[in-house]
């Protein structure tokens, strides 16, 4: 059971350093932008309770938005896609949206007009 766990959380990857690496990186460098990539996670979900296709939006605590949707969530994924707005489908009509460093604020009003 321990290994398979040890493989679940990513144990079981070779070169897992570079990984490692990386959220050490982000953490000495960019833990300001923490706050904002909160503050737009939070911005996005006021937006999307304004959208009558939003059946629920989930607590949002960090910067990840993760919301149900009337419909189907990969159609809807494809209408915004054409319109640059990515996200990623995690049901039949669950949808998740994450705010990171590569998200501006300019492209987070772009994503708010366009929902």
């Amino acid at each position: 059971e321990a290994r398979r766990l040890r493989k679940v959380m990513g144990g079981g990857m070779r070169q897992a350093g570079y990984l490692a690496a990386a959220g050490l990186y982000a953490l000495e460098h960019h833990r300001w932008r923490l706050q904002e990539d909160h503050r737009h996670a939070q911005l996005l979900a006021e937006k999307l309770v304004t959208c009558s296709y939003v059946k629920e939006i989930r607590p949002v605590e960090t910067n990840i938005v993760i919301f149900s949707v009337e419909g189907s969530a990969p159609d809807r994924i494809e209408q915004w896609k054409q319109n640059g707005i990515l996200a990623v489908a995690l049901g039949p009509d669950l949808i998740r949206f994450v705010t990171h460093l590569d998200v501006s604020t300019e492209m987070l009003k772009h994503v708010c007009s366009n929902l």
